[in-house]
Protein backbone atom coordinates (compact mmCIF):
# COMPACT_ATOMS: atom_id res chain seq x y z
CA UNK A 1 0.00 0.00 0.00
CA UNK A 2 1.30 4.00 -0.92
CA UNK A 3 2.07 5.61 1.77
CA UNK A 4 1.86 9.07 -0.74
CA UNK A 5 -0.59 11.69 0.87
CA UNK A 6 -2.92 12.00 -1.62
CA UNK A 7 -2.65 15.84 -1.30
CA UNK A 8 0.95 15.99 -2.32
CA UNK A 9 0.42 17.06 -6.13
CA UNK A 10 3.83 17.03 -6.90
CA UNK A 11 5.92 15.86 -9.83
CA UNK A 12 2.11 15.51 -10.87
CA UNK A 13 2.11 17.96 -13.87
CA UNK A 14 -1.37 19.32 -12.77
CA UNK A 15 -2.84 22.28 -12.52
CA UNK A 16 -5.13 24.71 -11.24
CA UNK A 17 -7.12 27.38 -13.30
CA UNK A 18 -8.44 29.79 -10.78
CA UNK A 19 -10.40 32.94 -11.82
CA UNK A 20 -10.59 35.36 -10.05
CA UNK A 21 -7.53 34.51 -7.97
CA UNK A 22 -5.40 38.00 -7.53
CA UNK A 23 -7.31 38.64 -4.18
CA UNK A 24 -9.27 36.82 -1.58
CA UNK A 25 -10.79 33.21 -1.78
CA UNK A 26 -8.94 32.57 -5.10
CA UNK A 27 -5.18 34.21 -4.13
CA UNK A 28 -5.50 31.82 -1.21
CA UNK A 29 -6.11 29.10 -2.73
CA UNK A 30 -3.61 29.60 -5.50
CA UNK A 31 -0.97 29.77 -2.83
CA UNK A 32 -2.06 26.73 -0.69
CA UNK A 33 -2.57 24.73 -3.91
CA UNK A 34 1.10 26.31 -5.13
CA UNK A 35 2.35 24.57 -1.72
CA UNK A 36 0.80 21.14 -2.45
CA UNK A 37 2.52 20.75 -5.50
CA UNK A 38 -0.07 22.12 -8.38
CA UNK A 39 0.84 24.23 -10.98
CA UNK A 40 -0.99 27.61 -11.42
CA UNK A 41 -2.82 29.35 -14.11
CA UNK A 42 -4.90 32.58 -12.74
CA UNK A 43 -6.91 35.14 -14.44
CA UNK A 44 -7.95 38.08 -12.80
CA UNK A 45 -8.77 41.75 -13.69
CA UNK A 46 -6.65 44.58 -11.86
CA UNK A 47 -5.02 47.73 -12.54
CA UNK A 48 -1.21 47.30 -13.87
CA UNK A 49 -0.24 49.38 -11.04
CA UNK A 50 -1.96 47.05 -8.37
CA UNK A 51 -0.22 44.21 -10.28
CA UNK A 52 3.25 45.58 -9.84
CA UNK A 53 2.83 46.91 -6.32
CA UNK A 54 0.60 44.71 -4.94
CA UNK A 55 0.36 41.59 -6.51
CA UNK A 56 4.03 40.63 -7.89
CA UNK A 57 4.81 39.85 -4.39
CA UNK A 58 2.17 37.39 -3.85
CA UNK A 59 3.17 35.76 -7.08
CA UNK A 60 6.26 35.56 -6.46
CA UNK A 61 5.52 33.71 -3.61
CA UNK A 62 3.85 31.01 -5.55
CA UNK A 63 6.68 30.58 -7.70
CA UNK A 64 8.32 30.19 -4.80
CA UNK A 65 6.84 26.86 -4.03
CA UNK A 66 8.51 25.11 -6.80
CA UNK A 67 5.74 25.37 -9.53
CA UNK A 68 4.70 27.05 -12.27
CA UNK A 69 2.69 30.12 -12.69
CA UNK A 70 0.74 32.00 -15.50
CA UNK A 71 -1.01 34.91 -14.89
CA UNK A 72 -3.31 37.02 -17.36
CA UNK A 73 -4.51 40.38 -16.67
CA UNK A 74 -8.06 40.64 -18.49
CA UNK A 75 -11.48 41.11 -18.51
CA UNK A 76 -13.00 37.70 -18.26
CA UNK A 77 -16.27 38.63 -19.72
CA UNK A 78 -15.02 39.59 -22.70
CA UNK A 79 -14.42 37.93 -25.55
CA UNK A 80 -10.89 38.53 -26.29
CA UNK A 81 -10.07 38.26 -22.48
CA UNK A 82 -11.97 34.53 -22.25
CA UNK A 83 -10.75 33.33 -25.73
CA UNK A 84 -7.03 34.56 -24.24
CA UNK A 85 -7.14 32.70 -21.18
CA UNK A 86 -8.72 29.44 -22.98
CA UNK A 87 -6.00 29.50 -25.51
CA UNK A 88 -3.45 29.52 -22.52
CA UNK A 89 -4.99 26.87 -20.44
CA UNK A 90 -4.51 24.97 -23.66
CA UNK A 91 -1.08 26.18 -23.94
CA UNK A 92 0.20 25.97 -20.86
CA UNK A 93 -1.86 22.71 -19.10
CA UNK A 94 -2.43 20.48 -21.94
CA UNK A 95 -4.65 17.90 -22.45
CA UNK A 96 -6.02 16.25 -19.58
CA UNK A 97 -3.88 18.67 -16.71
CA UNK A 98 -6.32 20.67 -15.03
CA UNK A 99 -7.24 19.36 -11.72
CA UNK A 100 -9.07 22.20 -10.21
CA UNK A 101 -10.93 24.64 -12.00
CA UNK A 102 -12.22 27.17 -9.21
CA UNK A 103 -14.62 30.03 -10.11
CA UNK A 104 -13.62 33.15 -7.71
CA UNK A 105 -14.85 36.06 -9.70
CA UNK A 106 -17.24 38.70 -7.57
CA UNK A 107 -18.64 40.90 -10.23
CA UNK A 108 -21.86 41.74 -9.10
CA UNK A 109 -24.35 44.69 -8.43
CA UNK A 110 -25.08 45.29 -4.44
CA UNK A 111 -27.76 47.81 -4.90
CA UNK A 112 -31.19 48.20 -3.21
CA UNK A 113 -34.38 47.29 -5.40
CA UNK A 114 -36.13 50.08 -3.82
CA UNK A 115 -36.40 52.84 -1.71
CA UNK A 116 -36.03 52.13 1.76
CA UNK A 117 -38.66 52.71 3.97
CA UNK A 118 -37.58 50.45 7.06
CA UNK A 119 -38.03 52.27 10.19
CA UNK A 120 -35.29 54.02 11.81
CA UNK A 121 -35.19 51.67 14.87
CA UNK A 122 -31.83 52.63 14.89
CA UNK A 123 -32.04 56.58 15.73
CA UNK A 124 -35.18 55.74 17.90
CA UNK A 125 -32.45 53.96 19.92
CA UNK A 126 -29.97 56.49 19.89
CA UNK A 127 -32.70 59.19 21.06
CA UNK A 128 -33.81 56.85 23.81
CA UNK A 129 -30.51 56.24 25.39
CA UNK A 130 -29.80 59.81 25.30
CA UNK A 131 -32.40 60.61 27.10
CA UNK A 132 -31.55 57.64 29.85
CA UNK A 133 -27.99 59.53 30.25
CA UNK A 134 -28.58 62.65 30.12
CA UNK A 135 -26.93 63.53 26.72
CA UNK A 136 -27.65 65.29 23.70
CA UNK A 137 -28.43 62.74 20.52
CA UNK A 138 -25.43 63.54 18.34
CA UNK A 139 -23.13 63.15 21.11
CA UNK A 140 -24.39 59.90 22.24
CA UNK A 141 -24.13 58.36 18.20
CA UNK A 142 -20.70 59.87 17.96
CA UNK A 143 -19.91 57.75 21.22
CA UNK A 144 -21.31 54.58 19.61
CA UNK A 145 -19.61 55.17 16.09
CA UNK A 146 -16.44 55.63 17.93
CA UNK A 147 -16.68 52.56 20.18
CA UNK A 148 -17.34 50.20 17.16
CA UNK A 149 -15.03 51.44 14.68
CA UNK A 150 -12.52 52.76 16.45
CA UNK A 151 -12.47 50.38 19.59
CA UNK A 152 -13.91 47.17 18.51
CA UNK A 153 -16.97 47.07 20.21
CA UNK A 154 -18.97 44.26 18.07
CA UNK A 155 -22.00 44.21 20.50
CA UNK A 156 -22.77 48.02 19.58
CA UNK A 157 -23.34 46.68 15.98
CA UNK A 158 -27.28 47.43 15.83
CA UNK A 159 -26.69 51.08 16.94
CA UNK A 160 -23.57 51.99 14.93
CA UNK A 161 -23.60 53.77 11.49
CA UNK A 162 -21.86 51.54 8.90
CA UNK A 163 -19.14 52.99 7.03
CA UNK A 164 -20.24 51.27 3.34
CA UNK A 165 -23.29 52.44 2.78
CA UNK A 166 -26.09 51.94 0.00
CA UNK A 167 -25.73 53.02 -3.22
CA UNK A 168 -27.67 56.08 -4.52
CA UNK A 169 -28.44 53.96 -7.28
CA UNK A 170 -31.06 51.37 -7.47
CA UNK A 171 -30.69 48.16 -8.98
CA UNK A 172 -31.54 48.20 -12.77
CA UNK A 173 -32.65 45.47 -15.07
CA UNK A 174 -29.26 45.54 -16.86
CA UNK A 175 -27.54 45.18 -13.12
CA UNK A 176 -29.78 42.10 -12.52
CA UNK A 177 -28.89 40.34 -16.25
CA UNK A 178 -25.40 40.90 -15.87
CA UNK A 179 -25.53 39.75 -12.27
CA UNK A 180 -27.17 36.40 -12.90
CA UNK A 181 -25.00 35.68 -15.81
CA UNK A 182 -21.67 36.19 -14.28
CA UNK A 183 -22.34 34.97 -11.00
CA UNK A 184 -24.57 32.43 -11.94
CA UNK A 185 -23.94 30.66 -15.20
CA UNK A 186 -20.29 31.41 -15.91
CA UNK A 187 -19.39 28.87 -13.91
CA UNK A 188 -21.32 26.37 -16.16
CA UNK A 189 -19.47 27.58 -19.38
CA UNK A 190 -16.57 27.49 -18.26
CA UNK A 191 -16.84 24.03 -16.82
CA UNK A 192 -18.23 22.60 -19.79
CA UNK A 193 -15.82 23.85 -22.40
CA UNK A 194 -12.52 22.41 -20.94
CA UNK A 195 -14.54 19.30 -19.96
CA UNK A 196 -15.43 19.05 -24.26
CA UNK A 197 -12.09 20.09 -24.73
CA UNK A 198 -10.16 17.80 -22.61
CA UNK A 199 -8.19 19.58 -20.55
CA UNK A 200 -9.76 18.13 -17.45
CA UNK A 201 -8.25 15.45 -15.57
CA UNK A 202 -9.37 11.74 -15.30
CA UNK A 203 -11.03 13.18 -11.93
CA UNK A 204 -10.99 16.93 -12.39
CA UNK A 205 -12.67 19.53 -9.84
CA UNK A 206 -15.01 22.10 -10.42
CA UNK A 207 -15.57 24.99 -7.46
CA UNK A 208 -16.97 28.07 -7.04
CA UNK A 209 -18.17 30.21 -4.11
CA UNK A 210 -21.49 31.28 -2.55
CA UNK A 211 -22.53 32.98 0.82
CA UNK A 212 -25.01 32.88 3.37
CA UNK A 213 -26.90 35.46 0.97
CA UNK A 214 -28.15 32.57 -0.69
CA UNK A 215 -30.94 31.77 1.60
CA UNK A 216 -30.82 34.69 3.66
CA UNK A 217 -32.39 38.33 2.52
CA UNK A 218 -29.75 40.91 2.72
CA UNK A 219 -30.62 44.33 1.88
CA UNK A 220 -28.95 45.47 -1.31
CA UNK A 221 -27.59 41.56 -2.13
CA UNK A 222 -30.74 40.51 -4.63
CA UNK A 223 -29.19 40.86 -7.81
CA UNK A 224 -25.69 38.62 -6.01
CA UNK A 225 -28.45 36.31 -4.07
CA UNK A 226 -30.51 35.44 -7.37
CA UNK A 227 -27.27 34.89 -9.42
CA UNK A 228 -26.38 32.47 -6.01
CA UNK A 229 -28.98 30.36 -6.40
CA UNK A 230 -28.73 30.19 -10.08
CA UNK A 231 -24.84 29.15 -9.58
CA UNK A 232 -25.98 26.47 -6.90
CA UNK A 233 -28.38 25.06 -9.83
CA UNK A 234 -25.33 24.91 -12.19
CA UNK A 235 -23.59 23.39 -9.67
CA UNK A 236 -26.17 20.63 -9.45
CA UNK A 237 -26.48 20.07 -13.07
CA UNK A 238 -22.85 19.73 -13.82
CA UNK A 239 -22.51 17.45 -10.80
CA UNK A 240 -24.98 15.19 -12.65
CA UNK A 241 -23.88 15.73 -16.48
CA UNK A 242 -20.12 16.31 -16.05
CA UNK A 243 -19.90 12.83 -13.63
CA UNK A 244 -19.60 10.54 -16.50
CA UNK A 245 -16.38 12.47 -17.22
CA UNK A 246 -15.08 11.54 -14.11
CA UNK A 247 -15.71 15.45 -13.26
CA UNK A 248 -17.15 16.83 -9.50
CA UNK A 249 -18.84 19.85 -8.89
CA UNK A 250 -18.73 21.62 -5.36
CA UNK A 251 -20.00 24.90 -4.32
CA UNK A 252 -18.36 26.27 -1.42
CA UNK A 253 -20.30 28.43 1.08
CA UNK A 254 -17.92 30.75 2.73
CA UNK A 255 -18.82 32.55 6.39
CA UNK A 256 -17.81 36.29 6.74
CA UNK A 257 -15.03 36.99 5.47
CA UNK A 258 -12.81 40.09 5.17
CA UNK A 259 -12.13 40.13 1.47
CA UNK A 260 -12.00 42.83 -1.00
CA UNK A 261 -15.36 41.76 -2.67
CA UNK A 262 -17.25 40.97 0.63
CA UNK A 263 -16.08 44.88 1.58
CA UNK A 264 -17.99 46.13 -1.69
CA UNK A 265 -21.71 44.47 0.09
CA UNK A 266 -23.20 47.56 1.85
CA UNK A 267 -23.23 47.45 5.68
CA UNK A 268 -20.42 45.05 5.43
CA UNK A 269 -18.55 46.40 8.89
CA UNK A 270 -21.87 45.60 10.91
CA UNK A 271 -21.96 42.34 9.32
CA UNK A 272 -18.36 41.71 9.92
CA UNK A 273 -19.33 42.48 13.52
CA UNK A 274 -22.48 40.16 13.80
CA UNK A 275 -20.86 37.42 12.53
CA UNK A 276 -17.71 37.69 14.67
CA UNK A 277 -20.53 37.56 17.92
CA UNK A 278 -22.40 34.78 16.12
CA UNK A 279 -19.76 32.39 14.77
CA UNK A 280 -19.12 29.56 17.91
CA UNK A 281 -15.28 30.69 17.01
CA UNK A 282 -16.25 34.17 17.77
CA UNK A 283 -13.74 35.25 14.62
CA UNK A 284 -14.53 35.62 11.15
CA UNK A 285 -13.98 32.92 8.46
CA UNK A 286 -10.51 33.37 6.74
CA UNK A 287 -9.52 33.17 2.53
CA UNK A 288 -7.29 30.45 4.46
CA UNK A 289 -9.60 28.36 5.64
CA UNK A 290 -11.37 28.58 2.39
CA UNK A 291 -8.03 27.20 0.77
CA UNK A 292 -7.57 24.40 3.10
CA UNK A 293 -11.37 22.84 2.31
CA UNK A 294 -10.41 23.00 -1.85
CA UNK A 295 -7.59 21.68 -1.07
CA UNK A 296 -9.60 18.72 0.80
CA UNK A 297 -11.38 18.64 -2.29
CA UNK A 298 -9.32 18.29 -5.01
CA UNK A 299 -7.90 14.50 -2.83
CA UNK A 300 -10.15 11.20 -3.15
CA UNK A 301 -11.47 11.93 0.62
CA UNK A 302 -14.67 14.49 -0.53
CA UNK A 303 -15.21 12.88 -4.15
CA UNK A 304 -18.27 11.50 -2.70
CA UNK A 305 -19.53 14.79 -1.98
CA UNK A 306 -20.13 15.66 -5.57
CA UNK A 307 -23.14 18.73 -5.70
CA UNK A 308 -22.84 19.38 -2.38
CA UNK A 309 -23.00 22.92 -0.96
CA UNK A 310 -19.52 22.45 1.46
CA UNK A 311 -20.12 25.16 4.37
CA UNK A 312 -16.70 26.62 5.79
CA UNK A 313 -17.98 28.94 8.10
CA UNK A 314 -16.95 27.31 11.95
CA UNK A 315 -20.93 26.74 11.99
CA UNK A 316 -21.43 30.09 11.80
CA UNK A 317 -25.06 29.43 9.31
CA UNK A 318 -26.72 27.41 12.04
CA UNK A 319 -25.77 29.23 15.08
CA UNK A 320 -28.31 32.09 16.40
CA UNK A 321 -26.63 34.58 19.28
Amino acid sequence: MSDKNPLDFRGSGLWAVILGGSSGFGLATAKRLARAGLNVLIGHKDKEGTVESVLKPHFDEIRAAGVSLVTHNVNLFDDEGRGEVFESIMEHCGAGKVQLFMQSIAAGSCRLMIEDKTPDFKGKAIKGLAEALGLPPEKVKAAVNSAFHEKGCDALHTLADSRIPYREELLTEDDLKRTIFMMGYDYLLWGRELCKEGLLSKDARLVAMTSEGNEVAWKGYAAVSAAKTALEASCRAMALELAPYGVSSYIVQAGITDTPAGNAIPNFDLMKAQARLRNPFHRLTTPEDVAETILGLCGPTLRWANGSIVRVDGGEAISGL
